[in-house]
């Protein structure tokens, strides 16, 4: 029983509804899923921003604090040398001339409150504050001052916040041990800083974000320093502050999410360590103040994004109802289309099959023509062979018909895109001059082709047919851009280019095509060597042809340069790099002797005609053969020592498992010093083997070629 298949008209209606419904879920969770999915990518990437921006303001606070510890470093190091090997009786003897340089240190550094030289028992030698110093006053009690006796390090001290004795200012201390040379405790060098100084700095960084802090505090709590300033009575960070337990496992940086001991607000945190002390700085904002512009805007996009969700919502009802009512006029619409689409797939299916008939017409035309030429020179092979006459006469037809047949099938494959390319030592004289011929006849006789060739070209290693091809598609654009006639110019000259390997410059040919044409505009100049763009009038041209060329010579290691001024003519350059290989030239394969070949040739070829008649080819220039018809029986002959063969010659098709190029591979790793050469009829195996580097003969191939090829191969083993 028939059942109506989803695109009959019958079942379009469902369908149409289901996509309508579907539009109407998608109205609502689309946008809804795209709003979740734009809040919370947002809301990580304002996240993202405010921790870069948390960990830039520390990093920037870090950096401030670790000059002034290098500035208390230098001041430390003016000090060693005022000093010198003196003792504290004799530095206090000196105290004016000390008070005059320790000011002189502490007049250009705003953030020093004063620097002070102390003795042993905490009394003061000099400072940069006073040149009288106060009668009675010590420091023996203080934190630093002990630490200074009892330590035996020789780096800094920072002090907690304190109040100074003489002027009830804010400091606090970076402090250094002084010691004889023999070790023994000589007192203290501070260098008293300023609070505000730290605090006024940290405002200038997050005066524009609010939500913002910056602290300078102690590894062991004490705040040194903070903005916005702790609340009063807040001197030091206490358990559980995460930024405590960072700092007292001497962390050097971090970033991280606390609840601030502060506050008690939820904060992103990001925390360095200065100059290896146990001092840090530390920023830290608010996360609801960071998140607030984000809520504002997430909660103006759900008021525009919601609103509109709603409104698709009503749009896709109303179309579900129009296409209820539209049904019948749309089911005599579809039928009339598909009346139409089968009334223009049968108009392309006579045209394909006509153009099919023209092609295949042709082809066979010619390839009968081939067969009886072979079929006729057979016959007359044999009644000669009978009548014990030379069939010499009779095999010479054959031999031009093979030729023909070759050609036919390469012009055929050209035609596909399939041909395999032969890369050989080229002359290019040898190359213009027949085609500048032939171009004399095909662009027509208001067309006046000139050739000019320099002496003493050296040959250039290409494809000779791209070449070829190359030049008729320059030769074409030029009549085509001389609506009226004119010179074409094909000449040849030798010339320097840049290597594209290394940039220096290499011996080259130029082929140059000049005419006397309508030139290229500037603008499209270019864009001319990009497929299917083309200057002339639609119908005219396909774009291809420079395109085509540019990517000959771009596979030939050359350049391709376009020289055009409109109404001045057109000059295309092909460089191409010269060759010291000598210009290769087809054997005569009737005239090669005999023994050409020694040595014993293994042949692996499962088409028995062609077996037969290579091995009688073989045989005949001297060589001895072993057959094989698959790979694998080759593999197990060498293996089991019945062949040893000085060469190989396969076909890479082959019947059984492996193919010639899995026993050319096999055998070079095997025997890497057994010649192989290859033999096929299709272009992507050829292409293959080319790219894997073996010597490749694509069919069919003249015994001439063979003969040459399988004697080089064998001379390159001996």
């Amino acid at each position: 029983m028939a059942t109506a298949s989803a695109d009959t008209p019958g079942a379009a209606l469902p369908r149409a509804a289901r996509w309508l419904v579907a539009a109407m879920v998608f109205s609502l969770v689309g946008p809804t899923l795209v709003f979740l999915y734009v809040a919370v990518s947002t809301r990580q990437a304002t996240i993202d921003v405010a921790r870069a921006r948390l960990g830039r303001v520390a990093q920037v606070a870090q950096e401030h604090a670790q000059r002034v510890v290098e500035t208390n470093d230098v001041i430390a190091r003016a000090l060693d040398s005022v000093i010198g090997g003196r003792d504290n009786e004799q530095l206090r003897a000196d105290a004016g001339a000390l008070h005059a340089k320790l000011r002189a240190l502490a007049a250009e550094l705003p953030q020093l409150q004063s620097i002070w030289l102390w003795d042993q028992d905490g009394r003061p030698i000099a400072s940069s504050l006073r040149a009288d110093l106060p009668p009675g006053l010590s420091v023996a009690d203080r934190e630093y001052f002990v630490w200074a006796r009892t330590t035996s390090e020789a780096g800094w001290f920072v002090s907690e916040p304190l109040t100074s004795r003489t002027t009830g200012e804010p400091f606090f201390d970076f402090v250094r041990r002084r010691q004889t040379q023999a070790g023994v405790f000589a007192g203290a060098v501070s260098v008293s800083l300023a609070p505000r100084y730290f605090s006024e700095f940290f405002k200038e960084q997050v005066e524009e974000e609010p939500g913002y802090a910056v602290v300078l505090a102690r590894a062991d709590g004490v705040l040194i320093s903070r903005h916005p300033p702790a609340p009063a009575g807040m001197t030091r960070l206490r358990p559980p502050s995460v930024l405590l337990q960072h700092m007292t496992a001497r962390e050097k940086l971090g970033d991280t999410t606390i609840v601030s001991t502060i506050d008690g607000s939820a904060r992103f945190l990001s925390f360095r360590q200065v100059a290896r002390l146990p001092l840090y700085t530390a920023a830290t904002a608010n996360i609801e103040v960071v998140l607030s512009p984000w809520r504002r805007w997430t909660s103006l996009l759900a008021f525009f994004t919601f609103p509109l969700a709603l409104g698709l919502f009503a749009l896709c009802a109303y179309a579900r109802r129009s296409v209820l009512r539209q049904h019948l006029a749309s089911q005599k619409l579809k039928r009339e289309y598909d009346h139409r689409l089968r009334a223009e797939e049968a108009l392309r299916q006579s045209q394909k099959m006509e153009a099919l008939g023209r092609l295949t017409g042709g082809v066979a035309h010619d390839f009968n023509n081939l067969l009886m030429v072979i079929q006729s020179s057979v016959a007359l092979a044999n009644m000669l062979e009978q009548r014990q006459r030379p069939v010499g006469p009779a095999l010479a037809p054959i031999e031009r018909a093979l030729a023909n047949g070759a050609q036919l099938t390469r012009q055929l494959l050209a035609i596909a895109r399939r041909q395999p390319l032969q890369v050989r030592s080229v002359s290019v004289a040898e190359v213009l001059e027949p085609l500048s011929a032939l171009l004399s006849s095909t662009l027509g006789s208001s067309v006046h082709v000139e050739l000019e060739l320099a002496d003493g070209l050296a040959p250039v290693e290409l494809d000779r047919a791209e070449l070829e091809l190359a030049l008729i598609n320059l030769c074409i654009n030029a009549k085509d851009a001389m609506p009226d006639g004119g010179r074409v110019i094909l000449k040849a000259e030798p010339a320097l280019m840049t290597a594209p390997s290394d940039g220096g410059q290499v011996p080259a040919v130029r082929i140059s095509v000049i005419d006397e044409g309508i030139g290229i505009p500037t603008d499209m100049l270019h864009k001319v060597r990009e497929p299917f763009f083309t200057t002339k009038p639609l119908g005219r041209g396909t774009g291809l042809g420079l395109s085509q060329v540019q990517s000959f010579t771009d596979g030939c290691g050359g350049r391709l340069i376009l020289h055009s001024q409109p109404g001045q003519g057109t000059s295309v350059e092909i460089l191409l790099p010269t060759t010291s290989k000598p210009v290769f030239r087809s054997a005569d394969a009737g005239g090669l002797p005999q023994d050409t070949l020694h040595g014993h040739v293994l042949l692996v070829e499962d088409n028995a005609d062609i077996a037969r008649s290579l091995e009688g080819l073989l045989h005949g220039w001297g060589a001895q053969v072993s057959h094989y018809a698959t790979a694998e029986a080759a593999l197990d002959g060498i293996r089991a020592g019945t062949a040893r063969p000085d060469l190989v010659l396969s076909d890479i098709a082959l019947a059984g498992r492996m193919t010639g190029l899995d026993l050319a591979t096999d055998l070079r790793t095997r025997l890497p010093e057994l010649p192989v050469v290859l033999m096929t009829g299709y272009t992507d195996e050829l292409d293959r083997a080319v790219a894997q580097d073996f010597r490749v003969l694509p069919k069919p191939v003249s015994p001439a070629d063979l003969a040459t090829v399988l004697a080089e191969s064998m001379g390159s083993k001996a």
